[in-house]
């Protein structure tokens, strides 16, 4: 919902004179968003949510976080597997290793998780494929039908990398093995819960092929790359409750699935000059509203109460600045998410499928 900040050294002089020579045009739109002025949303009472800029959390404090990110990005990409072009199989499995974990809390988080050097389970999204077959956060895995998994090899520590993970390989490598075999069926999962081991059948359920990462911070801040979703730990708790998280996820799952960094990038603007922009204002502008009106569909789609989404999308606190360069400000915001909640609400009241509005024949369910 916020681009990185601009790149070292270059200044905003610079890159405004950036912006005005480089002759850009803007990606077209391809849902009919509301174009809104701000103001004229009735305010609700705000509900209970942390204050930003709160320290890192502790891993049991990430764990917790995995977990609400887990199930409400499952309901979320299986419900709408309809609007999506990419699509694959879906566990509602979230899979760690030890090794993921810099050298300095490595030995913290083997301790505190129970965790090693192989795969093994985060978090099962409720109501997913995982939970029916039984798994459980802990649980290590040792095959995919039949075949055993490798685990990985932390590297020799070197200076100054004391920070970085050894290597994700293990958990790598077990989805690899579970998104080809879940490709021709149910998955036999052998797994190890304490000193026992025992085997398990995974059902094939098909969602979007959109992934959700909690990434420690204590800024508010979530991203999308065109196949992931990262979010902060800091707004996973901002967002209060899963119908406010339904609504942070909808609109970088709408960015994923309306294909903006593609988009983005094909229009060719320098990247590297706006850091994670890849495009031009004008244009990021309206992915940015795209990703509102879409994200709204996505989350009531699969559920959420949507009712208060104006008045915390139109809460969040920002950063001033360039940011206003390339995003519509909290109260054009509010009023775009309160239209885009009446245009859903007399759709469901109307019976009609809920299916953003397309601007041309291009956005229809597939």
């Amino acid at each position: 919902m916020r681009r990185a900040d601009l790149e070292r050294g270059a200044s905003r002089a610079a890159v405004l004179a950036s912006l005005l020579t480089a002759g850009c045009g803007t990606i077209a739109p391809q849902v009919a968003y509301p174009n809104v002025q701000a103001g004229g949303v009735v305010a609700q009472a705000p509900r209970a949510a942390a204050a930003p800029g709160r320290p890192n959390p502790t891993l049991a404090g990430l764990h917790a976080a995995d977990q609400r990110v887990a199930d409400v990005a499952y309901r979320i990409v299986t419900a709408n597997a309809a609007l999506c072009s990419d699509v694959k199989p879906r566990t509602g499995l979230v899979l760690q290793t030890a090794l993921q974990y810099s050298p300095r809390v490595r030995a913290q988080a083997e301790r505190e998780l129970r965790i090693g050097d192989a795969a093994s389970v985060d978090v099962v999204a409720s109501g997913s494929p995982a939970a029916e077959a039984g798994l459980r956060s802990g649980d290590v895995l040792l095959a995919v039908d039949g075949q055993a998994l490798s685990t990985g090899a932390a590297s020799a520590p070197t200076a100054g990398a004391d920070e970085r993970p050894a290597t994700y390989a293990p958990v790598e490598n077990a989805q690899a093995a579970l998104d080809a075999a879940l490709a021709q069926g149910p998955v036999r999962l052998r797994v190890r819960r304490g000193a026992a081991e025992l085997e398990v059948v995974v059902p094939r359920r098909i969602g979007c092929a959109y992934d959700a990462q909690v990434m420690p911070g204590s800024e508010l801040n979530a991203s999308a790359d065109g196949r992931h979703v990262f979010i902060s730990a800091a707004l996973v708790d901002y967002a209060s409750s899963d119908d406010n998280l339904a609504v942070v996820l909808g609109h970088e799952f709408a960015h994923d699935v309306l294909h903006h960094r593609q988009r983005e990038d094909e229009e060719g603007f320098a990247r590297g000059v706006l850091g994670q922009l890849g495009s031009s204002p004008a244009s990021h502008m309206v992915a940015e509203k795209e990703a509102d009106y879409v994200g709204l569909y996505l989350a009531a789609r699969a559920g959420y109460d949507i009712s208060g989404a104006p008045y915390f999308v139109g809460h969040i606190p920002t950063v001033a600045g360039d940011l206003g360069l390339t995003h519509p400000s909290n109260g054009e915001r509010e009023a775009a998410v309160a239209a885009t909640r009446d245009e859903i609400l007399t759709k469901r009241q109307r019976g009609e499928a809920l299916i953003p509005t397309p601007a041309t024949a291009s956005m229809q369910a597939h």
